[in-house]
């Protein structure tokens, strides 16, 4: 029980890797605020999944354009566990696929408010309860620094996260003792793997055959084991880093 008591935010945690996160940080004490858009039956699945396996957990809905949110969320884990947050797990995110050519300025910024502003103004609004010893994971991909055609806006939202990480340690490690980190994802088996657009599909596949450590897809739990480890204390050494959780697909 590594994360005994400790309060942890996972944004996008209703389903796919940031709800393995959720239960694999429950699993080790944690108490869990996820957020979620929809659909609020799979967050109340997750929930129960928690709850059931002895740790405790809220699920809340939030919209990561609407620039309150970050409030809104830091209020509800306040009102739930008390003036401590010690982990935050940026994972919710979009990766809408569009060629340059197809672009819109309501696609940027769809992604670019969902993927990079609000976890910016998240960190933020938890600063003030984050006790020395806390963590941020910012969840990246592999697009952050491989090119692949359709992931313009997703691409570059990515690498902000990993910028983010680097940044936030260097500005926030002495002041609050705290550590930040990335995790870049490649190829997992969620929903957003399922809608992977069919013109796409025999890149990824070669992609997949050429993967160094198996060639298969990431499974949820392959990232959600970094993530527990970038949480816990035996990680206090290890702060401004990429982590690679892909395989080897994209060597750091």
């Amino acid at each position: 029980m590594s994360l005994q008591d400790k309060v942890a935010i996972i944004t996008g945690g209703s389903r796919g890797i940031g709800a393995g996160i959720a239960i694999e940080l429950a699993r080790l004490g944690a108490k869990i605020v996820l957020t979620y858009v929809s659909p609020p039956d799979k967050a109340a699945s997750v929930v129960s999944t928690i709850k059931a396996g002895g740790s405790d957990a809220i699920a809340l809905q939030a919209d990561c354009m609407d620039p309150s949110s970050p409030q809104k969320i830091v209020s509800a884990a306040i009102k739930a566990f008390g003036e401590q947050i010690d982990i935050i797990v940026n994972n919710a995110g979009v990766g809408d696929e569009l060629y340059l050519e197809d672009c819109t300025l309501e696609h940027f910024d769809k992604v670019f408010y969902t993927n990079v502003r609000f976890p910016m103004f998240l960190v933020k609004e938890c600063l003030r309860y984050l006790p020395r010893g806390g963590r941020v994971v910012n969840v990246s991909s592999v697009c952050a620094r491989q090119g692949w055609p359709m992931q313009t806006a997703y691409s570059a939202s990515k690498a902000c996260m990993e910028s983010f990480a680097k940044t936030w340690a260097a500005e926030l490690g002495h002041k609050y003792g705290i550590t930040v980190n990335a995790v870049n994802p490649g190829p997992v088996a969620t929903d957003m793997w399922n809608a992977t657009p069919v013109d796409a599909v025999p890149g990824m596949q070669n992609y997949i055959d050429i993967t160094p450590a198996a060639p298969r897809v990431g499974e949820v739990d392959d990232v959600a084991q970094v993530v527990a480890f970038l949480c816990e204390e035996r990680s206090r050494w290890v702060t401004g880093s990429t982590v690679c959780a892909n395989g080897g697909a994209c060597f750091v």
